[in-house]
């Protein structure tokens, strides 16, 4: 299964990067397209009965709503540092920095709030194991961004070679 997840994180990842510079309705349909995969992915992994299923998809599409925004404004910042990495000033650093930083806090407050959510909906281990998968895709999501973008200065040492 950590195969075929991290096939479709390399996908999506490419094919955002790509996008980030040819316009919105491009990204929509990788945004559909991922999440549609992923609404597969998480509904069999959770292998629910009919009952627990039918509540499960309705706390986890508002989830996936949310989830979303807060995934384009990640999206966003990361074109923001990829097309300003080269000429980073302090200001841009900082900023993104911050925009960053109160995008994962969100994101933490949104998966603490879906969680208890989730608890209600289908019990405690099986919102539990909502989380686990999820947490999974996010850092594998995270990992996969910090493989491909350069780090600050990185750009500097290859221009010195």
């Amino acid at each position: 299964m950590k195969k075929v997840l991290v096939f479709i994180m390399a996908i999506v990842l490419s094919a955002t990067f790509v996008n980030a510079q040819t316009g919105d309705p491009e990204l929509d349909y990788i945004r559909k397209a991922y999440s549609k995969e992923k609404k597969t992915i998480v509904t069999e992994y959770m292998n629910l009965d009919a009952k627990q299923a039918a509540q499960f998809t309705a706390v986890y599409d508002a989830f996936e709503t949310s989830r979303q925004k807060l995934a384009t404004e990640r999206l966003k910042l990361i074109d923001e540092y990829i097309t300003n990495a080269a000429n980073i000033t302090p200001e841009l650093a900082d900023r993104l920095a911050k925009s960053v930083l109160a995008n994962n806090s969100s994101l933490d407050k949104l998966n603490q709030q879906y969680y208890d959510k989730m608890k209600k909906a289908v019990g405690a281990i099986n919102a539990a194991k909502f989380m686990q998968l999820e947490t999974y895709l996010q850092t594998t999501w995270r990992g996969a961004v910090q493989d491909n973008i350069p780090l600050i200065g990185e750009l500097d040492k290859t221009h010195k070679d």
